[in-house]
């Protein structure tokens, strides 16, 4: 009967929705942890007006300051926010994109795989940009003793600066994330389209993930600056206002410190942002597939009990 058969492909059609977003959330948590320690290291190297650092002795110099456990320090929020943060990026990829294929008779032209890259970095800043002031406070040298933890930090942000303050530097964030996202999920499903389907799931996570990270590294070279300026953003205290729009930051510091500072940081950015997205794109594409294929399977066990009834029903 045809409403028989359209019961599973109804429950099909609404592609699970809620199980985009638990997707989402457990790969964030899969990349906070992940990539903390070289999260701490790109902070560290753009907010310093200094010389450039370098990685062993910074390392060794935060390992001083609080041993091992020190590299994860702002570690709390920025995993946290990773969760409503890759909840809200993927999510909106994967829910652009399905609105532009239904546009395209289900294909997804390599424009609008650009554009729904770039809408993520929209809404994953916005989700973002609260979570990242707290941990930039956390991570700065000059704060070290200023705040005991995360929620300390929190409360002083509230009470001294108020509510806006967390979002500080959420415009150069925006520049950040969108021309990262643009430039790495679109040109992530271009290459796909070119490669060979794999019939292992492992072998095509693990491909994805070395693609991914060399795709990730490039996209760095181009919002790179845009970060230093927002961490800049991020790490001034109450009557600091040396950095305050973004055009002329990123002016002032190549003046001021070379431009070769506007990429401060790059090499543990780069691992991280290739790393960490590449894992959590996997993580979030796995447990996807994992869950519709437990409730595929829940669906096609619920028809043949119906039908096995139906044969014994009739028998009566």
């Amino acid at each position: 009967m045809p409403g028989s058969a359209s019961t599973p492909t109804s429950t099909n059609s609404s592609d699970n929705s809620q199980y985009v977003f638990l997707a989402g959330a457990i790969s964030g948590v899969a990349e906070g942890v992940t990539i903390q320690p070289l999260e701490m290291l790109k902070t560290r190297f753009q907010i310093n007006q200094g010389a450039h650092l370098r990685i062993i002795p910074t390392v060794k110099e935060i390992i001083a300051e609080g041993g091992v456990r020190q590299l994860y320090r702002g570690g709390a929020p920025e995993i946290l926010g990773l969760i409503p943060r890759a909840t809200a990026a993927l999510s909106t990829l994967e829910f652009s994109r399905r609105l532009f294929r239904s546009w395209h008779d289900g294909q997804l032209p390599a424009p609008y795989a650009y554009l729904s890259g770039a809408l993520c970095g929209v809404t994953e800043g916005v989700v973002f940009a609260p979570f990242q002031v707290i941990k930039v406070r956390l991570m700065a040298k000059e704060h070290l003793g200023r705040y005991a933890n995360s929620m300390h930090c929190l409360q002083q942000v509230l009470q001294q600066e108020g509510p806006s303050a967390l979002f500080i530097g959420l415009v150069p964030t925006l520049y950040r994330n969108c021309i990262w996202n643009c430039l790495y999920y679109g040109t992530m499903h271009r290459i796909e389209q070119q490669l060979p389907a794999l019939d292992s799931h492992a072998a095509a996570a693990a491909r994805q993930l070395a693609v991914g990270t060399a795709v990730g590294m490039a996209a760095t070279c181009l919002n790179a600056p845009f970060d230093v300026v927002k961490s800049r953003f991020q790490s001034q205290l109450p009557g600091q206002g040396k950095y305050r729009r973004v055009v002329p930051s990123l002016l002032a510091i190549g003046r001021e410190e070379g431009l070769a500072a506007l990429y401060k940081g790059f090499v543990p950015k780069a691992l991280r942002l290739g790393i960490g997205q590449s894992v959590g794109l996997v993580m979030f594409e796995q447990v996807r597939l994992v869950m519709f294929e437990q409730v595929r399977r829940a669906l096609h066990g619920a028809g043949r009990t119906g039908e096995s009834w139906g044969c014994r029903h009739a028998r009566v």
